[in-house]
């Protein structure tokens, strides 16, 4: 015998999980009619929200099925089996946002030449698709001349004195921080290709930031969301 409290929140749960697949369907018409990778890694949040919302959801059936005495009521396997189909409609949409999320990593290297894509790679491998997309961004505003030789030699400075407190400190950073270091200091490359084979470590850096609290990784943060800023804009 179930009580009215009971059903009511069975019924509740129900409903939440059909609003929670109607949603997740929404999500999926966009992915699949959205061809730029950047916006449809923005995607990668939400479908981790709703991720936790399903966690929460078996966690409140879960509590449910520990009341039931004798017979389940029908509508608990009603529920079991929406529970399934929430899920597995998260896996496909994980498996989506991960394909954009392998594009974005393809299309950066694609942007480096042959001699670099291995620097670059080591470090995209590591990068997240928020990172990807404003890595992206900021390569385009350099590629299209919207960052003056200024700003390029302030980010190019501060890498620099990043890189070398970091290594001091022996914090981690991707494998390849030598070779970004390589190119930075060689002296036959142009400081516009300089910062375009370093632009993928700097969120690297400015994690260590507020820890270390240099006069450098300030700089560097501040340049950084200025060029951010800079690029949205325009």
């Amino acid at each position: 015998m179930t009580s009215s409290v009971f059903n009511l929140r069975l019924q509740q749960l129900e409903t939440n999980l059909a609003q929670t697949f109607t949603l997740l369907n929404e999500f999926e018409i966009e992915l699949r009619d959205e061809d730029d990778p950047g916006i449809r890694s923005k995607y990668r949040r939400r479908i981790e929200q709703l991720r936790e919302l399903l966690t929460r959801h078996q966690q409140e059936y879960d509590e449910l099925q520990k009341q039931v005495t004798g017979e389940a009521p029908a509508k608990m396997q009603d529920v079991a089996t929406e529970l399934q189909q929430v899920n597995a409609k998260l896996n496909t949409l994980g498996n989506m946002v991960l394909s954009s999320y392998v594009e974005l990593r393809r299309t950066l290297l694609a942007r480096y030449a042959a001699t670099e894509q291995s620097i670059v790679a080591a470090i995209a491998e590591q990068l997240n698709q928020n990172q990807l997309v404003t890595v992206q961004a900021m390569l385009d505003a350099l590629e299209t001349n919207r960052i003056s030789e200024a700003e390029i030699q302030q980010l190019l400075t501060g890498i620099q004195e990043m890189l070398s407190v970091v290594e001091a400190k022996k914090l981690a950073l991707p494998p390849v921080k030598e070779e970004v270091a390589e190119v930075i200091n060689h002296p036959a490359l142009d400081a516009k290709h300089k910062l375009k084979v370093s632009i993928p470590i700097i969120p690297f850096l400015l994690d260590y930031e507020g820890e270390l609290e240099l006069a450098a990784g300030l700089n560097l943060k501040a340049a950084w969301e200025r060029w951010i800023a800079k690029s949205r804009r325009n």
